[in-house]
């Protein structure tokens, strides 16, 4: 392979890695916030679970519309979490599988002896 041929793949090889770094850095920053959308999603359920239970001792209607309000709303956005955090760990294990074989490739390629035409 000649020298030319081969410092273009290589660029092209340390592009693919970088973006897939980037795109890795960009997954792990959706987790973190998907865990805190997690957290509050479960607060807001209790809240709404803590209100229900003040319904029926209270037997107070506004009560009733906060345990109605935060069970549904605190279950919504808990379930959404869960269901984008299963989405984004998938990603993360994928993209860090194609940064271990961009890698791979790149070390290849730089191992490859060059020659002059």
């Amino acid at each position: 392979m000649d020298n030319q041929t081969l410092a273009h793949q290589i660029g092209q090889a340390g592009g693919k890695l970088m973006r897939l770094e980037l795109d890795l850095g960009r997954a792990q920053r959706s987790l973190e916030g998907a865990i805190r959308n997690r957290a509050v999603g479960g607060v807001v359920a209790v809240i709404g679970m803590m209100s229900l239970i003040g319904f029926l001792v209270l037997r107070s209607q506004f009560t009733g519309a906060i345990a109605a309000a935060g069970l549904f709303i605190g279950g919504l956005v808990l379930i959404m979490a869960l269901k984008r955090i299963g989405g984004i760990r998938r990603s993360i294990v994928t993209t860090t599988s194609g940064i271990a074989n961009a890698r791979a490739k790149l070390a290849e390629l730089k191992a490859q002896p060059s020659t002059a035409e």
